[in-house]
């Protein structure tokens, strides 16, 4: 099985009007399927969701818990890390996310277990093409 989907239009303060990889898929919280959209980022090693999943996952956990991750540049941010239902391209699978614990980071869907279902291919027309193995 194969989908597609189409790179989003979004502003950027350098460059003007440029188009990013972003996928819409499922994750499963205590009230159900929640869908998201995130950018594809081939060069995140973990998929990385917002301080909100935190009650939507309800996730506890101590301080020992709290790991960092860094990105462009070496800031770093304070994350927790939880095994995550995922409903991508109409395939559920369960990956190691990184819930932040800051607001306002991006949405991303990194290569650990998402790599490991999927044949992705960036193509040169803005197209992000899933191909499930």
């Amino acid at each position: 099985m194969q989908t597609e989907f189409p790179y989003q239009r979004e502003e950027s303060g350098i460059f003007g009007t440029i188009c990013r990889p972003v996928v819409g898929y499922n994750v499963k919280t205590r009230y159900g399927w929640v869908p998201v959209m995130a950018y594809l980022d081939s060069g995140a090693d973990i998929t990385l969701l917002p301080k909100s999943f935190i009650d939507l996952l309800d996730i506890e956990f101590k301080e020992d818990d709290i790991k960092e991750v860094g990105g462009v540049g070496g800031s770093k941010v304070p994350i927790v890390l939880a095994e995550v239902k995922l409903m991508v391209c109409g395939k559920e699978i369960e990956v190691t996310a990184a819930v932040c614990l800051v607001k306002n980071v991006p949405y991303l869907l990194g290569r650990e277990g998402i790599f490991d279902h999927f044949n992705i291919c960036f193509k040169k027309n803005r197209i992000i093409c899933f191909e499930e193995f």
